[in-house]
């Protein structure tokens, strides 16, 4: 398994780029960040090379700010923004959002459909990966319209592209779906990315309800070679909580 840590929640109060050092020397194979939009981008990748970590992924450009519900034209202008600051980081996918409910009709699923197939035909010339990423509506995302997998799954199959993907994220998934080795198993192909944190809380793993060891073993006999991303906020000291993470997501 190959690991990548958000590096926003867990070091909040160290420098944004000298965190990029404390998750390579706490052994991830990996970083990843927010929002491009305010970063120097360039900057973000020299060090991420000098400190011989990858950069997994990242938002797309002010993603909250540019969903893939709105005008097709505004979609894809917002990818093609984005693109060139991965490019810069050598980073090879990008996290987009779906749009907030806005009536009782499932109005915005052939929305996000017909604008992912839009976006499909730049992200495969670009040989980029588009993860739309499913979120609670019960606890952190009140009104996010893509709070289920099951619907994020026909989503994607409808899109039938192989750089557009779910993010499956598995604090998100066991509030609102549950059955998460099920859904993660059955819809392998489709996942391009996971995040992963401790439930309830949205703290460390060890300390919830998800027995991550058995769900990164049945990850594995998937074929799934992509990052197991790490995006949780440290209830202690976030080295010695990271360290703890990774310790308990390796032991298995």
């Amino acid at each position: 398994m190959k690991y990548s840590l958000c590096i926003e929640p867990v070091f909040e109060n160290v420098d944004f780029y000298d965190r990029i050092k404390l998750a390579a020397e706490a052994g991830l194979d990996a970083v990843e960040f927010w929002d491009p939009s305010n970063r120097d981008c360039a900057k973000f990748g020299k060090i991420a090379q000098q400190e011989k970590v990858k950069v997994a992924i990242c938002c797309a450009w002010d993603a909250w700010g540019n969903r893939l519900n709105e005008d097709p034209r505004a979609v894809i202008e917002n990818i093609r923004r984005t693109i060139p600051k991965l490019r810069e980081m050598d980073c090879h996918a990008m996290i987009a959002l779906s749009g907030d409910v806005e009536g009782k009709a499932d109005s915005q699923k052939n929305i996000l459909i017909d604008n992912l197939k839009r976006a499909a035909e730049i992200a495969e010339k670009e040989k980029v990966t588009i993860c739309v990423e499913a979120l609670n509506s019960l606890r952190d995302h009140k009104g996010y319209y893509l709070d289920s997998s099951y619907v994020g799954f026909e989503i994607i199959k409808s899109v039938n592209s192989p750089y557009i993907k779910l993010l499956y994220d598995i604090y998100h998934m066991q509030i609102m779906d549950g059955n998460i080795i099920e859904n993660i198993t059955k819809n392998s192909a489709y996942i391009g990315h996971f995040h992963s944190a401790g439930v309830p809380g949205r703290n460390e793993h060890q300390n919830g309800e998800i027995d991550y060891g058995n769900v990164q073993k049945a990850i594995e006999k998937t074929g799934y070679d992509g990052y197991f991303g790490l995006e949780y906020w440290s209830t202690y000291d976030p080295e010695k909580s990271l360290g703890d993470v990774l310790a308990y997501l390796k032991k298995r």
